[in-house]
């Protein structure tokens, strides 16, 4: 998986939307729509399952097929005009990061970076498909009971 810088990327966590590490309210060049809606359903994801750290919203060159994981590429700058294929993952408390998910192709590269994190959320919250890919890789996380409770990760059908 290629690494990919944080200015390419919007990130989404508990203290809000930032590009590059700073506090963002535009990303290549858009306005991000209803980020809000966003910042919320980030919270909803993290009240079910708290070892998730962060949302990754990105505007890439790369198709891919709905709900299914791939390694994307982000456009050469802001102004890429092939850079309209949005896709999402999530960021566990460890630093680890499950895959990249495609979500959908915009009609525009303004349209894709306006709307791509309020889509990301609008189909995780929405779309059980998709929040099961995005998710997809949460039986490999440690389960949160209380603040310092710990369950064993799941292996199949059975709790070790």
């Amino acid at each position: 998986m290629t690494d990919i810088p944080n200015t390419k990327y919007i990130t989404v966590n508990k203290d809000g939307c930032f590009v590059g590490g700073k506090p963002a309210t535009k990303y290549r060049g858009q306005e991000i729509y209803d980020i809000d809606y966003v910042k919320h359903v980030f919270e909803l994801m993290q009240a079910q399952h708290p070892n998730i750290a962060e949302f990754q919203i990105m505007a890439s060159i790369t198709s891919g097929e709905y709900a299914r994981t791939g390694n994307p590429l982000p456009g050469k700058d802001d102004h890429d005009e092939n850079a309209k294929n949005i896709w999402c993952r999530i960021v566990w408390n460890d630093s680890s990061a499950a895959p990249w998910v495609f979500g959908r192709t915009s009609s525009s590269v303004g349209i894709c970076a306006a709307l791509c994190a309020r889509y990301c959320a609008g189909s995780v919250r929405g779309n059980a498909s998709f929040r099961s890919a995005v998710l997809g890789f949460v039986a490999k996380q440690p389960k949160v009971i209380g603040p310092k409770e710990v369950v064993k990760k799941q292996i199949g059908p059975k709790q070790m």
